[in-house]
């Protein structure tokens, strides 16, 4: 007897056996658990987000008996995120219940959001992030989810806590600022020529702005290259 209950420990902890559950009433919660381990099973490996807007989705029980939720002939659709499957519901090894479900399912991906209101002009670390699964489809090409390219970088805006970070939030620490005074440096060949300047917007390292000699009162774009230096290139 112990042999045989070693076994079948064994296999329900690969999941080729999924044990009953004792519960007097079975929700909607237990019937999505089994739709997504069904969905793994159909090769569908991503985390999901399942709603169901058809079928009965509480079944009661007379006692705290184990119950187990079958599901078959689930069919989905990747155009649509749509699904119809059969829920049948066994307690104590007897049908109690079934129905016919339909919902929709939504693939998740795991991000990286602010947790906690980042406000602008602050430099985002390691601890300002969390991980969150998020709908793909509501991930569009203009959010940045990779931690490694949000960590180090300055909210040009207020990031709120939770929600998706765009490009244009986020951008290098702004080393000079609209109207400091600077040091142009043009350079031509092998010289090099100093001149005093101001800013006439903000910019990160490596960015290009907007740049007035002092003294000549020529406008001119140039890289900036520290908090007080910017580098033009002399064609």
């Amino acid at each position: 007897m112990r042999r045989i209950f070693y076994i079948l420990a064994f296999f329900i902890s690969l999941g080729l056996i999924s044990p009953a559950i004792s519960a007097d009433r079975i929700t909607e919660d237990d019937i999505i658990k089994a739709l997504k381990e069904e969905f793994l099973n159909q090769g569908v490996e991503e985390a999901l987000d399942i709603e169901l807007f058809g079928g009965q989705t509480t079944f009661l029980q007379e006692d705290d008996a184990s119950f187990k939720v079958m599901i078959s002939k689930l069919k989905y659709s990747d155009e649509d995120d749509k699904f119809t499957a059969r829920a049948d519901i066994f307690a104590s090894g007897k049908a109690i219940g079934g129905t016919d479900l339909i919902g929709k399912f939504y693939r998740l991906e795991e991000i990286s959001v602010p947790n906690r209101n980042i406000n602008r002009g602050e430099i985002i670390s390691a601890s300002d992030l969390q991980s969150k699964l998020y709908r793909s489809s509501k991930i569009k090409e203009v959010n940045i989810t990779d931690k490694n390219k949000i960590i180090g970088q300055e909210a040009k805006r207020l990031l709120k806590k939770g929600k998706l970070i765009q490009q244009s939030e986020i951008g290098p620490k702004m080393l000079i600022h609209k109207g400091d005074k600077i040091t142009a440096v043009y350079t031509s060949g092998h010289m090099q020529i100093t001149a005093k300047a101001e800013a006439l917007s903000d910019g990160g390292k490596g960015e290009r702005i907007e740049v007035v000699n002092t003294k000549s009162g020529k406008t001119f774009t140039a890289e900036v290259i520290d908090n007080s230096t910017v580098s033009v290139d002399v064609q």
